[in-house]
């Protein structure tokens, strides 16, 4: 089956530009530099599909669920690699969809030990549209083709000058600090799903939920005084632990903390910094804890998000966790927790 390149249709009805460009990619050609995208650590497909016998690679994938025909060439492009490599043997259903990606339940293969495998396939074009992306991208490496931190002189211009090309290097990278932020919390103990595989625009995780029943958003559960009370505090701890591994969600919420049995799971963190690097690290993670506050505050609790976001903060300082070139940073996002909200 051709592949296609799929930025033509970021918008499920959205008809592409008229620019010469624009339509050689709506007629199915893709882009010259989709080339990095395609071998970016196809290593974690080769090293189990190099094992199989050459007529279990030749299978056909031939999902049973049946999306409208361009988000079907999405699946079968994106997916086919991990059937290949017998990771999944069956795309079930969508289980939420987004402007920046959709998640589905696959089918896991046996070999796995799992029953249920989650992929989140992005969108193309979501890394280079998001909204204020720079703020985040400070102090973050960009990766090259192959995972690895871009320091040849045409990749760092083409990404300062946002070309094609630098664009596609910054999608990588978005997808690599994700997959890579979620490898470093898990083995940390943080709840997060557990990471197994990526690839073009594809992450494959521990599925979180029920077959027919996914695990509902937090925003979307009604708890108990005590139950919210229990958790409210797993997530200060969760929080703090981040910290020690030097991570800050930047975009917490209700919204992307999974619920399931009494449990819970953080999710997306394609836009997660590092607050030895990031000089905003601070402000952000105070808009993560205002954002946890605020959510919990409806079952009586009484937080105080500044005064809870400065005592973590300053925890992790005295911890010894940034190295001396970024405490002036550090000491400034102190300064920016004790202002008023």
């Amino acid at each position: 089956m051709p592949r296609i390149d799929f930025d033509a249709y970021v918008d499920d009805n959205a008809e592409p530009d008229s620019s010469k460009r624009d339509w050689r990619l709506a007629r199915g050609r893709r882009a010259p530099l989709g080339r990095y995208a395609r071998v970016l650590h196809q290593a974690d497909l080769l090293e189990h599909a190099h094992k199989l016998p050459v007529e279990a690679r030749g299978q056909t994938f031939a999902p049973t669920y049946q999306p409208a025909e361009h988000e079907r060439y999405w699946l079968l492009n994106y997916l086919e690699g991990f059937y290949n490599a017998q990771i999944i043997t069956n795309v079930l259903g969508k289980v939420r969809g987004g402007k920046e990606a959709n998640v589905y339940c696959c089918a896991a293969h046996p070999s796995t030990g799992l029953d249920l495998i989650a992929a989140k396939l992005y969108r193309p074009q979501m890394f280079r549209n998001l909204r204020n992306d720079a703020r985040y991208r400070q102090g973050r490496v960009t990766t090259d083709q192959d995972g690895k931190a871009s320091v040849r002189r045409r990749e760092t211009l083409a990404v300062r000058k946002n070309t094609r090309f630098g664009q596609e290097l910054r999608h990588i990278s978005w997808l690599e600090a994700e997959y890579q932020t979620l490898q470093l919390l898990y083995a940390a103990g943080v709840d997060v799903p557990r990471p197994l595989a990526r690839g073009e625009n594809v992450i494959l995780m521990e599925y979180v939920g029920a077959r027919n029943a996914p695990a509902p958003a937090l925003n979307h559960v009604t708890l108990d005084r005590v139950e919210a009370l229990r958790m409210f505090d797993r997530l200060v701890d969760q929080l703090s632990t981040m910290l020690a591994c030097h991570r800050v969600h930047a975009d917490l919420s209700a919204y992307n903390i999974l619920y399931w049995q009494g449990h819970f799971k953080l999710i997306d963190f394609p836009q997660a910094v590092d607050p030895r690097r990031n000089p905003d690290a601070a402000d952000l993670f105070m808009r993560d804890v205002e954002r946890l506050c605020q959510y919990f505050d409806r079952y009586g609790l009484g937080t105080d998000a500044p005064a809870l976001a400065t005592q973590l903060w300053s925890l992790y300082r005295r911890s010894n966790a940034l190295d001396a070139s970024a405490v002036a940073e550090a000491d400034a996002g102190v300064a920016l927790l004790d202002q008023p909200l």
